[in-house]
This record gives structure tokens, sequence and C-alpha cells, in this order.
């Protein structure tokens, strides 16, 4: 992938927290989350993009569904859909 950051290609994963309080740290200057043609599951977690990336990149006709989650990007963009991509988001903020 080369990105540096947490992401998915072209499968399916889920990331559900476990209890309060789990949070994803994105790498300096790069996506926090991103998935390219795949489909993502994110539940219940706090995600923040550092230094200009987006919290959460949805690219490629990739398709994201968050629920619960928290995206921050003071930087860059909480929830970045490009490239044919579908993401829906229920509850708490971007």
């Amino acid at each position: 992938m080369g990105c540096g950051c947490a992401g998915v290609e072209r499968a399916a994963l889920t990331i559900a927290a476990a209890g309060a309080g789990a949070k994803i740290l994105g790498p300096q200057g790069k996506d926090a989350v991103r998935c390219d043609g795949a489909a993502l599951t994110l539940q219940g977690v706090a995600i923040e993009g550092r230094g200009g990336g987006d919290a959460v990149c949805c690219a490629s006709e990739g398709r994201a569904e968050l629920s619960g989650c928290t995206l921050t990007s003071p930087e860059g963009t909480g929830l970045g859909v490009y490239e044919g991509a579908t993401a829906t988001m229920d509850g708490r903020s971007v």
C-alpha cells in the first residue's frame, strides 16, 4: 500500500472498539485510515488525521460504513470520499 496508514485494499475489514476511549492516530501528513476499492466498517472509534491527511479516506469505488465514530483532522478532512467511493456515517461527529 505504501501510504504509512492503516488501510484495506480489495477486501473487507471491520474495526470495532471494545470499550470507550478507542482511538486511531494517523501519521503526520498521511490519511489515518484509508479504504481503496474495499469494504470498511468502523464502529465506536475516534480517528484523528494529523498534518494534512484525511481522518478517513475512501477511494477507488470503496465503501465505508461508520457508526458511533468521531473524526477529526485539524489541517485536513474528516471524511474524504473520492473516485466513485461511497460512505455512510451514523452518530457522533466529523
